[in-house]
């Protein structure tokens, strides 16, 4: 958005609202995101901060789109407005409260499967291929997700998944609960859930045993994959949505509240965005919710059209239309209103309008019929061709309703040599060379990261499967062993290292205080150490002194205020100089230890590189050690490990006061406990190590990995002035992968360094890889090939793409595939009004894509098994509008040898 954007009547009003619940209906191209970066910007003005807003969305895609506008408009940072989904919302939010533990993986679909298959002792890669083999494991953990309801007693309208109980499941539950004279009730149900195998014989009615059998071994399945998600510290998508409402009186509270594509919000989803808005007895609330019932497409997803009709009767008088088109020109918005009114029931008074009507060449809207399916590829793809041109700018889009169509098209594009992107079927970023690199810029984020240390071990060639990596990652766990303790260079595990240093060295625990987190520029202003040997304090070795500085320092720290502001007022500010060379004369010959050591190490040397060039930290000071990385590896289950939480939960003596002699005595206290529970686990280390099988493993690791793991490292911390260092290290990382037979090449995988490159780094972006990382990392892995386009780096102009992830996406020309009787509707959901009615919406959504000229295509005939030609229909919902389509002229019966031109 520009500053000379000026909204229509319209939009005037939705910007303007201030107070109450209101439903915004908008159709596509009625500037939906103008209109919301415009209320950020008008509230903030008028005094709503950015800690009080939240701007929710339902794709990644959705979010930089506002994010972009909102930067645009907005002449000041805004960097406590959050806008995205709301799984990272809860995410975020569970993490920052210390509502699962801090090491925590997140894991997608696939991991799901492979975790599932590997319980049933099935091949991952033969079920992954076959769709209703996946579907069916998938239904496993659906019904985790369910039983978890079920027993936390969530209302029955919010529960996500109902219909991975099938009617054959909930007869078998019935005839158990009959069996044992109890009513099916909710508990009933939790019992046989939770004791599966002890109702396996509790059947004596033989017609029924096989219902029985199978519901029971569907839920011991997904009690399985319930119990190892917990020992591992593992949550799939939906746990974080379940958790969050679990916890919902701790969710924040907003009162400025904006949620766009509300129809494909679930209940849960909906509840939890309740869950976030505040009482309106407290304060005044404004929430407006965005939706379009024509777009509502996600019902697989859980998403409901009646979450619409439930809005409509909460904001009663407060509903309003986006009544103009900005986008489409009137022969096109004339087609998609028809559309919408005819086969959709959409009221005449909600549709929207424009004053663009340019001038028509006749050649807009066309209807494409081809000779059978096999030849409507190439069809498509020579259509393209044309299109591309005749119309060399522009964009042209194949809408497809199955990946199997996406590839059959994308090969008759590749026939005739035509570069197009393609989002449909395997995810560029689900691809296993995409998900190892992400997987190791993880573990250079977080260290304790068990997915993505078990996708280094497999994509490494250290193990041939996920299951055998991540067995391997839990046994280290169990030991209190990382994969990287393998990648030492002094043969010892950290552990191990720490356990040495504290009965033989001197140790030196120390803590600063500085004006902010960046450890490149920031000032230290207060320095504490103590120092240990064998345990015990060295006499006479305590010291703290504050250090003179021109920054400001921050008057609070997050909802206290800062005591060290207060603190300097009555100590003497040594000279920066002198301060910083007394400490390292102090430390040397020692070993450093700090909580967090990571932190204070890399600021002390960056002010020693700043103020002094010539005493940089001298190189033995370099091997330090973290109480930090002691606590989580001896506890990883903890939810926090904050030094204040720390103190409270392992009930160690000391205080948390954020100033850093107080701080040295805390992690002292949780040092002697550390070693406590560290010498305990030494040799069990040891003998695991020993290990032949281990070995051979351990081996393989540093063969393979051990390079790039330093190569990463060695720069994390390093002020690179490259703005893209990021980008340089994933290509250096892919390539060298390549040339080392470690990975095959991808031959896309440039679009995601250019859309990093380009889309995600900031222009203020911090050059060191360590923040670049910390700041993009949980993006990335969120990412989907639909993220991509619409980018600017994205140069290809023919897009090929499913209808669903074509969802918000706008082309020039819109090409939809085979719009036939059997796909719209479905042949499957012929029987399922609601199913019929969003077909309906899926191909409005298609057709709406298009911005200048829109082609729908049609096979005429099928070729059944035994040859023979059979007519096939033109799809019900096209009739409302066919008149308005040109039917090209083909000849019905081509000679397959030859391409139309």
């Amino acid at each position: 958005m520009n500053n000379t954007f000026t909204p229509d009547r319209s939009q005037e009003k939705v910007i303007k609202l201030s107070e109450g619940y209101h439903l915004i209906l908008a159709a596509p191209g009625c500037g939906k995101t103008q209109i919301l970066a415009e209320r950020v910007a008008r509230a903030h003005a008028a005094g709503v901060t950015f800690a009080d807003m939240l701007c929710l969305t339902f794709t990644n895609r959705a979010a930089r789109g506002m994010q972009e506008r909102v930067g645009q408009r907005l002449n000041v940072a805004a960097d406590d407005l959050f806008i995205g989904n709301v799984h990272r919302f809860c995410s975020r939010f569970l993490f920052d409260k210390g509502l699962v533990p801090a090491s925590t993986s997140i894991i997608d679909d696939d991991d799901v499967l492979s975790i599932l298959c590997d319980f049933a002792g099935d091949d991952e890669g033969q079920v992954g291929a076959n769709y209703r083999r996946r579907g069916r494991y998938m239904e496993a953990m659906q019904l985790s997700h369910l039983m978890f309801q079920i027993e936390n007693a969530h209302p029955r309208d919010l529960r996500m998944h109902p219909d991975c109980l099938s009617s054959d499941d909930i007869q078998a539950l019935r005839t158990l609960c009959k069996a044992q004279n109890k009513d099916f009730t909710a508990s009933m149900m939790s019992d046989i859930y939770a004791h599966a195998d002890t109702y396996r014989d509790a059947c004596s009615d033989l017609g029924a045993q096989q219902l029985v059998f199978n519901m029971l071994q569907k839920m011991q399945l997904a009690r399985r994959y319930e119990r190892y998600k917990a020992a591992n510290r593992l949550l799939d998508f939906e746990d974080i949505l379940l958790l969050a409402y679990e916890h919902r009186d701790l969710l924040p509270r907003y009162r400025w509240i904006q949620v766009d594509e509300v129809q494909d919000l679930n209940p849960l989803q909906l509840a939890l965005i309740d869950a976030m808005t505040a009482d309106n007895d407290e304060q005044k609330v404004c929430v407006i919710y965005l939706g379009d019932p024509q777009q509502s497409i996600f019902s697989f997803m859980g998403a409901k059209l009646s979450t619409l009709d439930f809005l409509r009767n909460r904001c009663a008088n407060q509903i309003h239309s986006l009544d103009r088109n900005h986008r489409s020109p009137k022969y096109l918005l004339d087609l998609f209103n028809l559309y919408a009114a005819e086969q959709l029931g959409i009221p005449a008074d909600l549709l929207p309008s424009t004053d663009y009507d340019p001038p028509v060449i006749g050649n807009e809207l066309q209807l494409y019929p081809s000779d059978t399916i096999d030849t409507e590829y190439m069809d498509a793809a020579q259509q393209a061709a044309r299109l591309q041109r005749d119309f060399p700018e522009d964009t042209t889009a194949i809408i497809v309703n199955s990946n199997h169509d996406a590839d059959g098209v994308s090969s008759g594009l590749k026939q005739l040599g035509l570069q197009h992107f393609k989002v449909s079927g395997d995810d560029l970023f689900a691809s296993p060379q995409i998900k190892l690199l992400f997987a190791h810029l993880s573990v250079m984020n977080n260290a304790h990261n068990f997915i993505a240390w078990a996708r280094i071990l497999e994509g490494m060639q250290v193990f041939r499967t996920p299951n055998a990596a991540r067995r391997f990652v839990r046994s280290c766990a169990d030991r209190a062993l990382l994969p990287s303790d393998f990648l030492r260079d002094d043969g010892q595990t950290y552990i191990e290292r720490f356990v040495n240093a504290y009965e033989n060295e001197t140790i030196t625990i120390f803590d600063t205080e500085t004006t902010g987190l960046d450890v490149h520029c920031e000032d230290i202003v207060q320095i504490a150490a103590v120092q240990l040997k064998n345990g015990a304090i060295v006499p006479g070795s305590a010291l703290s002194f504050h250090l003179e500085s021109d920054r400001k320092i921050p008057e609070m720290l997050g909802d206290i205020v800062n005591p060290i502001i207060e603190e300097r007022r009555h100590q003497r500010l040594l000279p920066r100089k002198e301060a910083l060379q007394r400490f390292v004369d102090y430390a040397r010959g020692t070993v450093l230890l700090g909580h967090n050591a990571d932190y204070d190490i890399h600021i002390l040397h960056n002010n020693l590189l700043r103020e002094m060039s010539e005493t940089a930290l001298p190189k033995e000071l370099e091997d330090y050690l973290d109480s930090l990385e002691l606590i989580r590896l001896l506890r990883p289950g903890l939810r926090q490990y904050k030094l204040k939480y720390l103190l409270e939960v392992l009930h160690l003596e000391g205080e948390n006061s954020h100033l850093a002699d107080a701080d040295v005595g805390a992690t002292r206290s949780l040092v002697t406990f550390c070693h406590d529970k560290a010498k305990e686990i030494v040799a069990e280390q040891q003998r695991f190590c020993e290990q032949k099988s281990v070995q051979e493993r351990i081996s393989v690791l540093r063969n393979n990995y051990l390079p790039h793991y330093r190569h990463t490292l060695a720069q994390l911390w390093q002020e690179s002035g490259k703005a893209d260092i990021l980008v340089e290290e994933m290509r250096y990382l892919y390539r060298t992968w390549v040339e080392e037979h470690l990975i095959q090449p991808l031959p896309t995988v440039d679009y995601i360094f250019r859309y990093v490159a380009s889309d995600l780094l900031r222009p203020d972006e911090s050059t060191a890889l360590g923040e670049q990382i910390g700041r993009h990392i949980l993006e990335m892995n969120t990412l989907k090939e639909a993220d991509l386009c619409g980018s600017k780096t994205i140069d290809d102009k023919i897009f090929v793409t499913t209808v669903h992830k074509a969802k918000g996406l706008e082309f020039d020309n819109v090409i939809v595939f085979d719009v036939i009787e059997g796909r719209y509707p479905n042949y499957y959901g012929l029987q399922n009004p609601s199913q019929v009615a969003e077909d309906a919406r899926k191909l409005y959504v298609a057709i709406t894509r298009s911005k200048k000229r829109l082609m729908v295509m049609q096979s005429c005939f099928r070729v059944d098994y035994h040859g023979q030609r059979k007519p096939v229909a033109l799809s019900r919902f096209v009739e409302c509008i066919r008149k308005r389509l040109i039917q090209t002229p083909t000849n019905t019966h081509p000679d397959p040898s030859k391409g139309r031109k």
